[in-house]
């Protein structure tokens, strides 16, 4: 059966056209992912709309659930961000992550209370997304944030973003990294960035984090997956 190692249940914004393609190119054997898509762009209906969806993943089987979007999570605060969390699991009786939990989660088991952060993101999210990671204890060494959506000027919210290849979000990580930073973390499920991340460790000689492989690292750690971490990066030499 498809899924015999992890079946996980992702909840994605109508846009998103990465996530799916980014986890399957890894071919990591016996794991598969079950999307629902969320049917609203109103970044205030989107988590209410996902934790309704999540109880679809009941019928699939799944064995955990990932809310992945991480714009609409961190908006929300601290508070806002547990809650989502919280509701999900309510709502499909099942082990759940948030896009925004992961991070903080991953930046914690690598002891990164510093970092260098790269946005996809407009300025007022970008400002939120800081606020959100200063809450938690961490603090913002530097950070580099492009909205492609400004440059290309299209009606639909975060299209341009789903088109950039990976080498844009390594140049955004190399432009952001300074030395006080322990780690990168690239932010946005809808940001290609997986096949660059060994990279980029190399290349900076510091841990990276993207939203992608952190939730997919927390969830294999629930479940008892486990990959090298020469492919996924050193955040997954983290028990």
């Amino acid at each position: 059966m498809y899924g015999w190692r992890a079946r996980v249940g992702l909840i994605l914004p109508m846009d998103n056209t990465v996530m799916e393609p980014e986890c399957y190119s890894l071919g990591l054997e016996g794991v598969s992912y079950h999307g629902v898509r969320m049917d609203t762009i109103e970044r205030a209906q989107m988590p209410v709309r996902g934790v309704a969806l999540s109880e679809q993943f009941i019928e699939m089987g799944v064995d955990a659930v990932g809310y992945a979007c991480a714009e609409t999570s961190f908006l929300k605060g601290v508070d806002g961000n547990a809650y989502i969390k919280e509701q999900i699991q309510k709502t499909c009786s099942l082990p759940a992550v948030t896009a925004s939990g992961v991070m903080v989660e991953a930046l914690q088991a690598l002891g990164a209370d510093s970092v260098a952060l790269v946005t996809p993101y407009p300025q007022t999210s970008a400002d939120a997304m800081q606020a959100f990671l200063e809450r938690q204890g961490f603090r913002v060494a530097s950070s580099v944030r492009r909205d492609f959506n400004e440059e290309y000027k299209d009606k639909r919210d975060w299209y341009h973003t789903n088109l950039q290849p990976a080498n844009v979000a390594y140049r955004m990580a190399r432009q952001a990294w300074v030395p006080e930073a322990k780690a990168v973390f690239i932010a946005a499920t809808n940001f290609r960035t997986m096949e660059i991340i060994p990279r980029l460790e190399d290349d900076l000689g510091c841990p990276v984090v993207s939203t992608n492989q952190a939730m997919l690292w927390s969830m294999f750690r629930t479940l008892g997956v486990k990959e090298p971490a020469s492919r996924l990066g050193s955040l997954f030499d983290r028990e």
